[in-house]
């Protein structure tokens, strides 16, 4: 059974003020639907499926120049591209802490499977600013994009950054992030959600606007894989809130997208 309005917003509030993100770094693990951030245990599952998705495409990481969005408190990622596909590395962080004890944890897991010195690199930033013009080969994202509330702006300086003909592939997932329900947070409007039930930090986009969004910036889009989780949708869709009605069932439903995106020209 589907948690009430009255009953799901005092939860919703437990998490916002309680479960900060150090305490579900710890904990997450024994919390039965809450998944842990897999940077902060392993980057390997990441760059594994950066390179099946992107091998769809016959494109390769080996030697190439990458940004990845979101990177998150340690260059996990970026050592293992580093020191797998002597990719050179660029990690854009803005907002989490750079967590260095469990970062030199991680480069010491990394170079035990691919030992130093590697020919690729890997760098931090916390902003766009100082990135040059068409820089990077390629563009990723995991679990980021449905985070961003200033899309446009991403976007815009993505295509600034991307060299020509450059790709982009950002792996989106469209669950709420915490709770059983997928699509619970459907239900509230979008001053509801953002000024008391949300946690802040989550848009609720769906794919059809991270598209639309793409396609106005000069970007050609395919989705390489997409997950849904159509009877869950049923359970709670007479609760949706009326804002939601502009999608269609068949976008309402996905809860997980992997976006690849061409710069045009």
């Amino acid at each position: 059974m589907l948690l009430s309005n009255v009953e799901y917003v005092p939860l919703r509030l437990i998490r916002r003020f309680l479960f900060t993100d150090r305490f579900l770094a710890r904990m997450g693990r024994f919390m039965p639907y809450y998944r842990t951030n897999q940077g902060q245990e392993s980057p390997a599952p990441i760059v594994d499926a950066y390179e099946a998705l992107l091998g769809q495409k016959s494109l390769s990481l080996k030697g190439k120049a990458i940004l990845e969005i979101g990177c998150g408190v340690t260059s996990g990622t970026g050592f293992e591209m580093a020191g797998r596909f002597g990719a050179h590395w660029t990690g854009l962080e803005p907002y989490a802490a750079f967590d260095a004890d469990l970062d030199a944890r991680i480069r010491e897991e990394v170079a035990a499977r691919h030992p130093e010195p590697w020919s690729g690199s890997a760098v931090r930033t916390a902003s766009f600013e100082g990135l040059p013009d068409a820089a990077f080969d390629l563009i990723l994202s995991n679990s980021v994009l449905e985070h961003v509330f200033d899309l446009e702006g991403l976007i815009r300086e993505c295509f600034r950054v991307l060299a020509p003909g450059g790709a982009m592939l950002h792996r989106v997932d469209y669950r709420d992030h915490f709770f059983k329900y997928p699509f619970h947070f459907l239900q509230f409007s979008e001053k509801t959600w953002q000024d008391l039930v949300g946690p802040g930090d989550l848009t609720r986009r769906r794919l059809p606007e991270h598209l639309a969004h793409l396609a106005r910036r000069g970007f050609t889009t395919e989705t390489l894989e997409i997950t849904s989780a159509p009877k869950a949708f049923d359970r709670m869709e007479k609760h949706l809130h009326p804002s939601f009605n502009r999608f269609g069932r068949e976008a309402l439903v996905v809860t997980g997208a992997s976006i690849f995106a061409v710069k045009k020209g």
